[in-house]
C-alpha cells in the first residue's frame, strides 16, 4: 500500500511538472471609437476599421465630396482574438503555435472584401483584403522555438514586411498612418501579400544582429515559381537604436479590388463588366470582386534612434515595383474568396511602375501615462509607361495617446491627407487611363477611441 501511494504521488508529481511546461494564453484587443472623414465615401458596414478613403497610387476613382461621421472600429489598432501556446521539449527547444482572427466593433470577423465590393464604385473603402473573413485571417502557424538556432513556423503568417513597420512607424495607427491602413505597403506592393501561407524563419542574437527569411510556394501544378513569395531581412536593434533592410518579391502577386462596370482602371482590363447609362453613374455586384496578377518586388530600409529617454526618431525608405505576371495564363479559373466572395474577373497588370513611400517622425513620452506621436508620409507614383500620369500624396498624422493603465489606452488621432494633381486619381466624369483629369483630392481623418488588451 505504501508503495503504491508512492508511486501515484510520483506520477502526480510528474504529471504537474509536465503540465508546467506547456502553456496556452487567451489573448486579445479591443478597439472603439468614433471618427469622422472629409471628402469620404459611407463609413456604414463592417469594413469601418479602413475608413480612409483613399490608398496612394493610380487605381482609385475618387467620386464623392461629402463629409461622413460615424463609428470606429480598429482606429489605433485592429480588434482581434487569440490562442497561442508553447511546450518546453528540452535543451531550449519549444514547440510553439498561434492563432488570430481579426473582428470587427459590430462582431464580425474581418473581412476586406466588404469594403472594396460595396457595389458602388464611389462608396468603395481601402480594405485589407489579405483578410477574407477567414476564420483565423491574421495568423495560423506551428513551429519549432530554439534558444540559440532561432524560430521556424509554418502556416499563415505575416511577412516580414508587416512584421518590421509596427516598429518604426512613428504614428503607428491603423487609421491615422498610412503604410498601417494601407496594407500595400506592408505587403511589398499589394496587400494581400501582407500575410502568406509557407515557412519563415526568425534569427535574433544575443548581440542585437538578426536575420529573418521567408519562402511561401504558389502550389500551382507545372510551374514552381508561380505565385511563390520570397523575402530576406537583416538588422541590428540596440538600446538606443536600430536599423533594417528587407527585400521581397512575389511571382504572379493577387491583388483583390472592386469591380467598375465597364471600365479600364490604369493598365488593368475588366472582362466582365456592366454599365449603366452613360457610364458615369458606375455600379458592380455587391458580392463580387476582381483579381489583379503582377509580379512585386520590394526593398525596404527603417531606421530609429532615442536620443533623449522620452524622444525617439523614427524614418523609412520603400521601393515598390509593379510589373507584369509571370504566369497569367494560368489563373483563368480562380475560385471564390474565402469569404465566399466570387472572383468575376481576372486581369493581368500589362505595364510596369514603380512607387518611392517615405516617411519620418517622432514620439515623445510626455509623462508615464501620456505620449504624443507626429509622422509625414510622402508617396510618389511613376507614371506607366505611356498611359497614366505618375503624382504624389502626403499625409501628415498625429497621434496622442492616455494610458489609464498598462492594458487600457484613450487616444485621439487626425490625418490629412493631399494627392497632388496628376497623380492618378480619376474625374468622376472620366474613369479611362489614357486622359486622366488632374484632380488635387484633400481629405481629413479623424477619430476618438478607447483600446483594450486582455
Amino acid at each position: 500500500m505504501k508503495k503504491s501511494l508512492l508511486a501515484i504521488a510520483a506520477m502526480t508529481a510528474f504529471a504537474g511538472a509536465a503540465q508546467a511546461q506547456s502553456s496556452v494564453t487567451v489573448y486579445g484587443l479591443l478597439d472603439v471609437g468614433i471618427m469622422g472623414a472629409t471628402n469620404s465615401p459611407n463609413l456604414g458596414g463592417p469594413w469601418v476599421e479602413s475608413g480612409s478613403p483613399y490608398v496612394s497610387g493610380n487605381q482609385k476613382t475618387v467620386n464623392t465630396s461629402g463629409q461622413a461621421f460615424g463609428m470606429m472600429s480598429g482606429g489605433e489598432s485592429m480588434s482581434r482574438l487569440g490562442f497561442k501556446g508553447s511546450e518546453d521539449l528540452g535543451g531550449g527547444t519549444k514547440a510553439i503555435f498561434d492563432l488570430e482572427m481579426g473582428f470587427n466593433g459590430n462582431g464580425s470577423i474581418g473581412n476586406g472584401n466588404a469594403g472594396i465590393s460595396s457595389g458602388n464604385k464611389a462608396n468603395e473603402q481601402a480594405g485589407d483584403t489579405a483578410l477574407q473573413g477567414q476564420l483565423f485571417g491574421r495568423a495560423a502557424y506551428a513551429g519549432l522555438s530554439n534558444d540559440k538556432l532561432g524560430t521556424l513556423t509554418a502556416g499563415r503568417q505575416q511577412n516580414l514586411m508587416l512584421d518590421n513597420i509596427g516598429g518604426y512607424d512613428p504614428v503607428n495607427a491603423q487609421l491615422f498612418s498610412p503604410i498601417n491602413f494601407s496594407g500595400t505597403y506592408g505587403g511589398g506592393g499589394y496587400t494581400d501579400n501582407s500575410r502568406v501561407t509557407g515557412l519563415k524563419y526568425i534569427w535574433k542574437g544575443l548581440d542585437g544582429f538578426n536575420a529573418n527569411a521567408i519562402y511561401a510556394p504558389g502550389g500551382v501544378s507545372g510551374q514552381a515559381s508561380a505565385g511563390t513569395s520570397t523575402g530576406a531581412q537583416v538588422g541590428y536593434e540596440a538600446q538606443k537604436w536600430g536599423v533594417q533592410a528587407i527585400a521581397s518579391h512575389t511571382t504572379d502577386a493577387q491583388s483583390l479590388s472592386g469591380i467598375t462596370a465597364g471600365n479600364t482602371i490604369g493598365a488593368l482590363s475588366n472582362t466582365n463588366t456592366i454599365s449603366l447609362g452613360n457610364g458615369t453613374n458606375l455600379i458592380a455586384a455587391s458580392n463580387a470582386v476582381q483579381v489583379t496578377l503582377s509580379n512585386t518586388t520590394a526593398y525596404m530600409f527603417t531606421a530609429k534612434y532615442q536620443p533623449l529617454d522620452a524622444l525617439t526618431l523614427k524614418a523609412g525608405y520603400e521601393r515598390e515595383n509593379i510589373g507584369t505576371p509571370s504566369n497569367s495564363q494560368l489563373y483563368g479559373n480562380l475560385p471564390t474568396t474565402a469569404s465566399g466572395y466570387s472572383v468575376a474577373s481576372v486581369s493581368a497588370n500589362a505595364y510596369n511602375f514603380s512607387q518611392n513611400v517615405a516617411w519620418a517622425g517622432a514620439n515623445y513620452q510626455f509623462t508615464p501615462a501620456i505620449k504624443g506621436s507626429l509622422g509625414y508620409y510622402y508617396v510618389s507614383t511613376l507614371s506607366y509607361a505611356g498611359k497614366i500620369g505618375g503624382g504624389t500624396s502626403q499625409y501628415f498624422s498625429a497621434l496622442a495617446d492616455y494610458s489609464l493603465s498598462k492594458r487600457t489606452n484613450l487616444y485621439a488621432g487626425v490625418m490629412a491627407n493631399n494627392n497632388s494633381a496628376s497623380n492618378g486619381y480619376l474625374a468622376p466624369a472620366s474613369n479611362t487611363n489614357t486622359a486622366a483629369t488632374n484632380l488635387t483630392t484633400t481629405s481629413v481623418t479623424y477619430g476618438i477611441g478607447m483600446r483594450h488588451t486582455f
